[in-house]
């Protein structure tokens, strides 16, 4: 899925990794640690990248920027 299709999404989860991957940010060679879930109305999910927590947190204030809710289900 584009991570970029987030337009329609209306709202948005952050999950804590559990696995070893690298950040899906084009260039970027730091480890996920943060996956966000974003969503449509109904609730299903459109897309899932995995961020490292720099890129994490711009797309998050990006997110929110853009009136999607967020819904923190991790410590970061």
């Amino acid at each position: 899925m584009d991570i970029e299709h987030t337009e329609t999404a209306t709202s948005v989860t952050i999950i804590a990794l559990g696995y070893r991957v690298r950040c899906t940010e084009s260039g970027c060679r730091h480890p996920g640690r943060v996956i966000l879930r974003h969503a449509d109305a109904g609730g299903r999910p459109i897309d899932t990248p995995e961020f490292c927590l720099e890129h994490g947190r711009l797309r998050i204030e990006r997110d929110r920027a853009a009136g999607i809710r967020v819904y923190d289900n991790s410590e970061m």
